[in-house]
């Protein structure tokens, strides 16, 4: 482990070109504070590990050699720490220890910077929702708020989130820093509507209505109505034609989620639909291409080997 100074340091210096990475072959742009989760994890990583965290995802970028990572067997690395049910809008950048869960930067547009933290239990359910906090260690502060309300009177249990919590303290400064230097978010004080399975990316206001107080009717109509479900994708693809992508959006993160057979292709061409009518076509590029690989038995993908 380094010691707190020399990995705020490293992660620090490695940040541009980790950043210049993420852009080239994701097409987005990677927040600082990133970096900062990364340095805590090099100095602190035992501790972290006592809540069942780890960096993972495009932060394995940020490891010794991690820019000499490649996909492995060919894999596009965009695959890598990508679950079957994980929208294009959400990037990997942390794992949990039990039921599939990870952490990811929810990116409403590619060419901004991510609003929010999300996370998803893949081996659970996999709805994916998102966190109030504006960083990956104001999340951390958030499960160790949690464990310490659930165990907290318990002296033992309190004693093993000590030593996380004083390395929250020693990076809080620099955490604060990176986000006074990317600045706010683009869409973060903007309203926000949630689908029964996930939020939607926020949208132009002229982008139609996506009905989200009707997702759990039409995942009911996707599973159960034939006629229902064929009305609702054929209601999304006159809004698309009309220049009106949300509805297609919504239908289309809905089918993606539920991943039957019967509407596999019709959520793919809704999505990549709206995402090209948004002009945001690095989401249309990963829902393609996830797509395409979405029956990978592993998600580990990034390799040394190549």
């Amino acid at each position: 482990m380094m010691t707190r100074e020399a990995a705020l340091a490293t992660m620090t210096r490695r940040f541009p070109l980790v950043a210049e990475r993420v852009r080239r072959v994701w097409g987005l742009r990677l927040p600082r504070h990133v970096a900062v989760f990364a340095a805590l994890a090099a100095s602190d990583g035992d501790a972290l590990a006592e809540i069942g965290l780890s960096p993972w995802g495009v932060t394995d970028y940020f490891r010794d050699g991690g820019l000499d990572l490649r996909g492995r067997d060919g894999l596009d690395e965009r695959l890598h720490a990508r679950f079957r049910c994980d929208p294009a809008e959400f990037v990997t950048v942390m794992g949990g220890d039990s039921d599939g869960l990870h952490f990811g930067l929810w990116f409403d547009d590619p060419a901004e910077l991510p609003t929010v933290i999300a996370h998803n239990y893949a081996r659970d359910s996999a709805e994916t929702w998102a966190s109030p906090a504006p960083s990956l260690l104001g999340v951390l502060r958030e499960r160790v708020d949690r464990f310490l309300g659930d165990y907290g009177d318990e002296e033992d249990e309190a004693a093993r989130v000590a030593a996380l919590t004083g390395a929250l303290d020693w990076f809080a400064s620099a955490d604060e820093e990176a986000l006074r230097q990317d600045g706010p978010p683009r869409w973060g004080s903007e309203p926000r509507s949630f689908l029964a399975v996930s939020l939607l990316p926020v949208l132009p206001p002229d982008s139609g209505d996506p009905q989200a107080a009707d997702s759990g009717a039409r995942l009911h109509a996707f599973q159960h109505d034939p006629v229902q479900a064929a009305e609702w994708i054929a209601r999304a693809h006159r809004d698309l034609a009309a220049g009106m992508p949300a509805l297609a959006l919504a239908v289309g993160g809905e089918l993606h989620w539920l991943d039957s057979d019967d509407h596999r292709q019709a959520g793919l061409d809704l999505l990549v639909g709206a995402y090209r009518a948004l002009g945001r076509d690095a989401f249309a590029e990963i829902a393609s291409l996830h797509a395409a690989c979405r029956d990978l038995r592993s998600v580990e993908v990034l390799t040394a080997r190549g």
